[in-house]
């Protein structure tokens, strides 16, 4: 009884926050009488699992619809190897790491895509292009669309380095920045390194990410004002 009590006010308290952490949750729920924090946390975990709320983040949580699962970026060993020199080296810098392969699940007509991605500070995006060239990556920075039509080769392992948008939505995937959906949609549309996906093959992109995904039409929306995107 207590945990379909306890079930019942987790669904009313997501229904009403467009995204909500387990502290704030169990600040909510002492106030309504619950008594263990241990059953607030094996609910979610349940209701995860079932996929009636989603983790949009480490300890952040959403309300599923229609049972669509959530977007999570691709990162293999070598963004995370990178992911490392890069926060030794420039600490105070801010990251967003994928790996190509995050678009697969989006794509009508799948691209193999073994590209880095590394977003940075605008200040901080020669540095760290030069340093990743003297560790011995292949990087390109901020390429044209063009660029990387004559010159890079997307089955390749390589790096591309270009600026991050400030208050761009990223989330925290094992202790990695990445891009949540709503930005992977957007710079779909706006940045030159994916021009080859852009007209029929992102509308198509669009179209499945909607079916398959939670989209957070606020954060969609406000990035994409950001970037002069009309949706």
């Amino acid at each position: 009884m207590f945990m379909n009590t306890c079930k019942d006010l987790i669904r009313k308290y997501a229904s009403n926050h467009e995204m909500f952490g387990k502290q704030e949750l169990w600040g909510w729920l002492k106030d309504k009488g619950q008594t263990s924090q241990n059953t607030m946390t094996c609910m979610l975990t349940q209701m995860v699992e079932a996929g009636e709320i989603y983790r949009v983040s480490r300890g952040k949580y959403a309300l599923s619809s229609d049972g669509k699962s959530s977007f999570h970026a691709v990162i293999e060993e070598k963004e995370i190897e990178v992911s490392q020199k890069l926060k030794q080296k420039f600490p105070f810098a801010t990251f967003c790491i994928y790996n190509g392969r995050s678009l697969s699940p989006l794509q009508h007509h799948i691209s193999e895509n073994n590209i880095t991605y590394i977003e940075t500070e605008r200040y901080a995006v020669e540095s760290v292009f030069e340093y990743l060239r003297s560790e011995g990556y292949v990087v390109w920075k901020n390429p044209t669309a063009d660029f990387i039509y004559m010159y890079v080769n997307l089955k390749d392992q390589c790096v591309i380095v270009k600026p991050l948008v400030t208050e761009a939505p990223i989330e925290e995937v094992d202790g990695i920045a990445v891009p949540t959906l709503e930005k992977v949609l957007v710079d779909i549309e706006k940045d030159p390194c994916f021009d080859y996906l852009q007209g029929t093959e992102s509308g198509r992109m669009w179209e499945n990410a909607r079916e398959m995904y939670n989209i957070n039409q606020t954060r969609l929306k406000r990035y994409a004002q950001r970037r002069g995107l009309k949706l």
